[in-house]
């Protein structure tokens, strides 16, 4: 079953509800989370979407796109991608399309864990400011495009001692 993901994306700030009742989400499950967490998911693994809802206005806050699973070479994302994005994005190619991004962080280690680095992109969605976050594998190539409305994103530099260089 595939999604709406510009759909989705278009309605950041809508409840579960709403999403359902328009089509947008194909699951009668609704979003679960830890006891205390201030977090609402609905993860549709088959979709490759994860959809984020604050728990106090069970509005969704965040659509995340999983592009590549690794260790699954043979995975592929199921649904369209919204414009401009396309399959098998490098950083070199997304800079060249986007320019620079507002903030970014190059690739990094972090309890003995390897990340490839983030870019961080602003847009305007309809009236609202939407941040896009483009995480990379370690070869550059993106894994994950995470949308959030720009206010509930928080950006901190990198201690240059996780740096790898």
């Amino acid at each position: 079953m595939t999604v709406n993901v510009k759909a989705i994306i278009n309605n950041l700030g809508q409840t579960y509800e709403a999403l359902f009742e328009a089509g947008y989400i194909p699951y009668k499950t609704k979003p679960k989370g830890d006891s205390g967490s201030p977090y609402l998911y609905l993860e549709m693994a088959k979709e490759g979407v994860t959809l984020t809802f604050d728990r106090a206005s069970r509005k969704i806050i965040e659509v995340n796109l999983s592009l590549l699973k690794e260790g699954k070479d043979s995975y592929v994302f199921p649904n369209e991608l919204p414009s401009p994005l396309w399959p098998d994005m490098f950083r070199p190619q997304v800079r060249e399309k986007f320019g620079n991004p507002t903030n970014s962080h190059p690739p990094f280690e972090l309890v003995k864990r390897r990340f490839g680095g983030v870019d961080h992109y602003v847009m305007k969605v309809g009236e609202q400011r939407v941040s896009m976050l483009l995480h990379y594998t370690l070869a550059q190539v993106v894994k994950s495009v995470a949308f959030k409305p720009t206010a509930l994103v928080q950006w901190k530099e990198l201690d240059p001692s996780l740096l790898l260089t």
